[in-house]
This record gives structure tokens, C-alpha cells and sequence, in this order.
């Protein structure tokens, strides 16, 4: 392939949440309501990267739970905790994070 003809390939950026996945977040705040917790995502965007920070705790003085799911630019998904800044989770789909999701998350001590 000749240099000029690789300035018009377009890069492809799977980056950007599918409608259901959107869903799946918005479930998770349900199944947290459930559990007698509060829920709160951000959405943030940007070039090659789409991700939410998810929070969640208790009506109370327990610290809350803080993690960030996020969507690269190939496709793949990863879970990091915001206090530690460790990834938790990788993988193909979001469901494999979100399983991954610790149990802070759900309870408080």
C-alpha cells in the first residue's frame, strides 16, 4: 500500500456505548435502588473513549462505593475503582464487567 492511499483509511472507533448497554446501566441504578441504596452515573466522552463513573452507598456515614466503566476504542470494556484507580475487570462485553462489579458496591459494612 502506498503511503498516500493510507491517508484515506478511516479508523474505526468502537468506542461509543450501545443503546443496550445504556440499559444495563440504567438497570444496575434500578437493582441498587432495591437494595435500600443511593445510585448516581456521569456520563463522560470523548475522542476514542466513552465511559461512566457509577457511584453508589448508603443512606449513611459508610464511605461510598466509586468505579468507572469504560468503552475503548476497540470494542473492549474495562471496570476500574475511582479511590484506588486499579482496574478491576476486562473484557467483550459489558456484562462481563459489570459482573465483576466488587461488593461495595452492593453492601455496606
Amino acid at each position: 500500500m502506498s503511503d498516500n492511499a493510507s491517508h484515506n483509511l478511516v479508523q474505526l472507533d468502537l468506542s461509543t456505548f450501545s443503546r443496550s448497554d445504556l440499559d444495563k446501566i440504567a438497570g444496575l441504578g434500578e437493582k441498587i435502588g432495591l437494595l435500600y441504596r443511593w445510585f448516581r452515573s456521569e456520563r463522560k466522552t470523548g475522542p476514542g473513549l466513552d465511559q461512566f463513573m457509577i457511584y453508589s452507598g448508603a443512606r449513611g456515614r459508610t464511605p461510598y462505593a466509586a468505579y468507572c466503566v469504560a468503552r475503548q476504542r476497540d470494542g473492549r470494556y474495562t471496570l476500574k475503582n475511582l479511590r484506588t484507580g486499579i482496574t478491576v475487570a476486562q473484557g467483550r462485553t459489558i456484562n462481563e464487567v459489570l459482573n465483576r462489579l466488587p461488593e461495595d458496591f452492593f453492601y455496606s459494612d
